[in-house]
């Protein structure tokens, strides 16, 4: 079982490694393809930063974080370290921190190439700015999060739930 999640995380790696470069030979930046019109299309740019270009920087000490959170979330999983619902969440997480990390530092700047105009409208009436143009790696950390969120918030709800519980 322990070897499972390891191989999620290469495989993931490869194919955000294989798509980073194909968008780098393939796509131009300010031009945007659609993918799902209205959703989700393809964009390009190098982002030095993070989200919304913070941190730009600070690209080879992100990226060494990244690496690091990445390394460091493998080695618990191939070490059992983890309880068994997290295993598959933190698998994303490592696959897309080290996507990013070592992307950025090979490139000097991680390469983004999914843009979302529907997310633009949001992230316009929340702060005026657009969404930023983001990849697979970036998915994977906030799916992995997400999940993790989830996961949380229902043994939490469990746990209140067993306190209530009277005992017999």
């Amino acid at each position: 079982m322990k070897w499972r999640p390891l191989l999620l995380v290469l495989a993931l790696l490869v194919a955000e490694g294989l798509l980073k470069a194909w968008a780098v030979t393939t796509l131009e930046s300010g031009v945007n393809r659609p993918l799902l019109p209205g959703v989700l299309h393809l964009g390009f740019t190098l982002n030095p930063g993070m989200a919304w270009g913070l941190l730009g920087g600070f690209a080879a000490p992100l990226a060494v974080l990244r690496v690091l959170v990445g390394l460091g979330l493998v080695g618990a999983l191939g070490l059992g370290r983890v309880p068994r619902r997290w295993i598959w969440p933190l698998a994303l997480i490592a696959a897309g921190a080290l996507g990013n990390g070592l992307d950025g530092l090979m490139r000097g700047a991680v390469v983004d190439y999914l843009t979302s105009p529907l997310l633009d409208t949001v992230s316009r009436a929340v702060s005026r700015e657009p969404f930023p143009v983001f990849n697979l790696s970036d998915v994977l950390v906030c799916a992995g999060t997400g999940a993790l969120l989830i996961l949380s918030w229902r043994q939490d709800r469990r746990s209140a739930h067993a306190r209530k519980q009277p005992l017999s």
